[in-house]
């Protein structure tokens, strides 16, 4: 066994993410430790300081990931060349997973925080000394739970059913007649869904769905056809903005509102997923809430590594098998399948 060989193997030991020997399992290893190390230098500050500088957790991302690269050549085809892209995604998925502070171009690391189900403890927050697997970017033990959080509260993940959910938004607001505009959109409630989930022209059998119309901004409403008039129902918009910070431009949140119709109409696509070897194969059929979606790339790991192309990377990624049934879990719960193929 050569030196590099011992080297990746261990740090995947350390981790808890198997080394397989090809180039792709090296990927995995160096972009948790990419995570790992960037969240380490937010204690790089001096004593007077308690923050460390927005360039400084990036530039650690690409010092690691290409000192890496010159071990594993194996692996520069596997990353974009463009390491910038690569730091820019981590520190968003951290960000918008609870992991660090932001303000003014600084950076900081939160209180630690953990919450578990079953015997898998999820982390948040953690001393540099600290050892801990890791799936994805995110960090786990296999322990006792001991903690009172629920990992939805964590993560800001969806608790109430899609049908529940659904019914409360329908009752609030009137029904009101509406001519549509000629740019307006309309949501798709039967597949196919990989090229869009809108298309042009209206359900007219009565079934409530969304449209969208407007310019610059979009306005989502509730549609339907009663007795051959089209109605619509307002949506505050509160319901349909991302509260990310940074994130003003963002309305994903209309996916929640999507999904929970699909699902009352008998068309939410299944979640399929695939053991291979310690990892578990995610494929998703339809893009999910951004909640739900920052918290399933925290977890795992891309397919490919080339930032560029969003939202691609948000469909089909890979899982520890230790960490994948409390994903399971959380999405099962309100309303998602799950099947193994």
């Amino acid at each position: 066994m050569s030196i590099k060989t011992d080297l990746i193997t261990s740090i995947g030991k350390q981790l808890n993410i198997p080394y397989l020997g090809d180039g792709d399992s090296i990927a995995r290893i160096v972009y948790s430790v990419a995570g790992q190390m960037a969240l380490a230098s937010l204690w790089d500050h001096d004593e007077d300081n308690e923050t460390v500088s927005l360039q400084h957790f990036k530039k650690r991302i690409i010092q690691i990931i290409n000192a890496y690269k010159d071990i594993f050549p194996e692996i520069k085809s596997i990353f974009s060349e463009s390491t910038e892209d690569i730091a820019e995604e981590i520190y968003l998925i951290y960000l918008k997973n609870g992991f660090i502070y932001h303000s003014a171009y600084q950076v900081a690391p939160v209180i630690p925080a953990k919450s578990g189900l079953g015997n898998v403890v999820l982390h948040r927050g953690f001393s540099p000394e600290a050892s801990l697997h890791m799936s994805g970017l995110g960090f786990y033990t296999i322990q006792d739970n001991m903690s009172d959080t629920a990992i939805s509260d964590m993560f800001c993940l969806q608790t109430q059913s899609f049908e529940s959910y659904l019914e409360e938004l329908l009752e609030n607001g009137e029904w009101e007649n509406v001519d549509w505009p000629d740019n307006t959109e309309y949501l798709r409630l039967e597949p196919p869904f990989n090229k869009t989930y809108w298309n042009n022209e209206p359900i007219k059998d009565g079934k409530i769905s969304l449209a969208r119309y407007g310019e610059p901004n979009k306005i989502v409403v509730f549609y339907r056809s009663q007795d051959g008039v089209f109605q619509q129902k307002a949506i505050p918009e509160w319901r349909l903005r991302d509260f990310y910070p940074g994130d003003a431009e963002s309305y994903g949140e209309y996916r929640r509102i999507s999904a929970a119709l699909l699902n009352r109409n008998g068309t939410l696509p299944e979640i399929r997923v695939h053991r291979i070897d310690d990892l578990i194969s995610v494929k998703l059929g339809y893009r999910l809430p951004p909640s739900e979606e920052e918290f399933f790339k925290l977890y795992s790991w891309p397919e490919l590594y080339n930032f560029t192309s969003q939202p691609s990377k948000v469909f089909s990624r890979y899982m520890s098998e230790k960490v994948f049934p409390v994903f399971k879990y959380e999405l099962e719960s309100i309303g998602y399948r799950f099947v193994e193929v």
